[in-house]
C-alpha cells in the first residue's frame, strides 16, 4: 500500500436521494473531480518543465 492512499479514496455515493429539507449542496459528478485532477496534474507538469527548459 502506498503512502498515497489515504489521499487517493473515493467519496462513495449513496443510491438513496438525500432527506426532504436537505440543504447540502449536491455533490459534482466523478468524472468532474477526475477531469480536475488530471487538468491540474497536467498544467503543473508543464509549468515544471516550461521552468526547467527555460
Amino acid at each position: 500500500m502506498s503512502r498515497l492512499a489515504p489521499i487517493m479514496v473515493r467519496q462513495i455515493a449513496l443510491a438513496s436521494s438525500p432527506a426532504f429539507g436537505s440543504t447540502a449542496p449536491a455533490a459534482p459528478p466523478r468524472w468532474q473531480e477526475d477531469l480536475r485532477l488530471f487538468l491540474t496534474g497536467w498544467v503543473g507538469g508543464l509549468i515544471f518543465f516550461w521552468t526547467l527548459l527555460s
